[in-house]
């Protein structure tokens, strides 16, 4: 019996719109030596190396220089942070807490659809690790080295070194 374990990943992008305002700047600012096309080029260059990789159980920030990951069941709180232009254009940053750090998801649309998606996806994964954490922590069925004790008792009495009445006692108190 084989457990088909299937793993869905999206690959999120900032969207264009929090760099509107760079964007226009360095438009306006092309006849001025043509400064606005190299301030174009570094804005399209920032914009394009952000991207973010959403599991089933974690959160991946990656940029050119730094590859970040944080587990869904870590994270603590969720909380958005717009400006005023940004809700108009309806986008936001996403900062996800967790006790030792946190994560940016900058530039996202419907940052308030999002958060809302992955508070569910949260409460979904903590579910499901308590319920691993339940099965670990039953009781085992056996005191810990009994059935060490019970594999050498076996081979004394295989070896013919323990009479069968002191093997079927012996093993009465295992029980």
């Amino acid at each position: 019996m084989s457990t088909n374990t299937t793993t869905k990943k999206i690959t999120l992008t900032p969207s264009w719109k929090h760099y509107f305002i760079a964007y226009v700047l360095s438009v306006l600012a092309i006849p001025l030596f043509g400064i606005g096309l190299i301030a174009f080029y570094f804005v399209r260059k920032k914009h394009k190396n952000i991207r973010f990789a959403v599991t089933d159980t974690q959160i991946s920030s990656i940029d050119s220089k730094y590859h970040r990951n944080i587990d869904l069941v870590n994270i603590e709180k969720v909380t958005i942070e717009q400006g005023w232009l940004q809700e108009k254009l309806n986008v936001g940053t996403l900062l996800l807490s967790t006790s030792a750090t946190s994560v940016e998801l900058i530039g996202m649309e419907n940052p308030g659809q999002l958060k809302q998606m992955i508070e569910e996806t949260i409460a979904r994964q903590k579910k499901q690790q308590e319920k691993k954490n339940f099965r670990r922590t039953q009781d085992p069925k056996h005191k810990p080295g009994s059935m060490d004790k019970m594999d050498y008792l076996t081979g004394l009495w295989h070896q013919g070194l323990l009479s069968e009445e002191d093997f079927e006692s012996e093993r009465k108190n295992f029980e």
